[in-house]
């Protein structure tokens, strides 16, 4: 089986990264399946948020959602380029 190349992998993970946040964002449903209601944790760096409690209208609170949301992209991506590699690693041993 071919590997997808890299790229794609990495961007895969960060599309995936963006989704948790957005669906926090938009769906009420949701929230609790990705801030902990349920016990799973989808959007990983979310706990940033509780830097805003208290100052949710101001500009530093702002920073810091976006922050996190381009955080959960990054480790989104890192994961999934990790997962490539060992995939990578894995067919250059079969083959």
């Amino acid at each position: 089986m071919r590997l997808p190349k890299l790229r794609w992998a990495v961007l895969v993970g960060a599309l995936l990264g963006i989704i948790a946040p957005l669906l926090f964002f938009t769906s009420h449903h949701f929230q609790d399946y990705v801030a902990g209601g349920s016990g799973a944790f989808l959007w990983r760096s979310g706990i940033w948020l509780m830097a805003t409690d208290g100052q949710e209208h101001e500009v530093s609170a702002y920073l810091i959602i976006g922050i996190s949301v381009a955080a959960n992209v990054l480790l989104y991506a890192l994961v999934f380029s990790l997962i490539w590699c060992v995939g990578r690693f894995v067919a250059r041993i079969v083959t």
